[in-house]
């Protein structure tokens, strides 16, 4: 559980740096911390798949509180930037705000986190046993 904790740290350390980048800098380190994330949540499923029960424990813990994390830099991001998430949301969503090449790009991302990276309901089967009544 510490190496995926320190892991995930390395993630906030891009909002920290960024200011420190040029643009070309930034766009190349975003992409590369969008790989390293996909990687993580490939972590983080074999976990859920494979852990024992104390480490989903810890894991659950542990997302908790990163989503904790992750709303406080959302919060701060938009903030620093004077958008609201529903504005850049409209901006992202809108293909005439890129070229087809980042557009593609974009799409092909989405379809691999929503194939990959988010969550996906899990179905149990529950086993009925048969009934022998006398009528």
């Amino acid at each position: 559980m510490l190496t995926l904790k320190q892991e995930f740290s390395s993630f906030f350390d891009f909002f920290d740096e960024e200011s420190k980048l040029n643009e070309d800098s930034k766009v190349e380190k975003f992409q590369e911390n969008l790989e390293k994330l996909a990687m993580f949540s490939e972590k983080i499923k074999d976990r859920v798949a494979n852990g024992s029960e104390k480490e989903r424990e810890e894991l659950q813990d542990f997302l908790s509180e990163l989503q904790g994390k992750i709303e406080t830099e959302k919060s701060k991001l938009f903030e620093k930037i004077g958008v609201s998430e529903e504005d850049l949301k409209a901006f992202l969503s809108d293909k005439k705000n890129f070229s087809d090449e980042e557009w593609s790009a974009m799409q092909e991302m989405k379809t691999y986190l929503k194939q990959n990276a988010m969550p996906q309901e899990v179905t149990k089967k529950v086993k009925r046993r048969r009934s022998k009544t006398k009528w």
